[in-house]
């Protein structure tokens, strides 16, 4: 992971992270005004906080204001943490609040963060793939009827 040094790093760094969680489509704004929304997906807005102040209530109030009452999942990604007002806002709108460090690592703030960090960690590997048992049972079928034609041809 890269070293975070510009806010147009900690954006690309919230859009990776955002399409490991599963929003595939997750893009960082480039340039301009971005209107609250530094991080764009079709289920999820997020702002993203590069160095400074604590965020406060009203960015939140941007980003909650962004989505206009959309269905998108809310995320704020910053820095420098939360003031206390902005993190009650937070939980009253349902935006999920993330602190990141120097190299990208991402903690959820608020309980509604946590439970979301919590449920996106579970690993792949953890997760057993659906078993095609139609496929296996031909397959299977398959392998008999062939070992048994070399047995027969090759048994003396």
């Amino acid at each position: 992971m890269q070293y975070i040094s510009t806010p147009h790093q900690a954006e690309l760094n919230a859009a990776e992270r955002m399409k490991a969680w599963g929003f595939a489509d997750a893009v960082a704004t480039t340039g301009g005004s971005d209107g609250g929304v530094d991080v764009r997906s079709r289920d999820a807005l997020a702002q993203v906080k590069f160095k400074g102040a604590v965020a406060g209530r009203p960015e939140m109030q941007q980003l909650y204001g962004a989505a206009a009452g959309g269905s998108q999942r809310l995320f704020f990604f910053s820095a420098s943490g939360y003031s206390d007002q902005a993190i009650q806002y937070a939980d009253q709108v349902g935006i999920l609040l993330m602190t990141y460090d120097p190299l990208g690592e991402v903690d959820g703030v608020n309980q509604a963060a946590k439970r979301f960090l919590a449920d996106v960690s579970v690993s792949p590997a953890a997760v057993e793939a659906p078993t095609d048992w139609k496929l296996v049972c031909a397959l299977t079928a398959i392998l008999i009827v062939v070992l048994s034609v070399t047995i027969l041809l090759w048994w003396p």
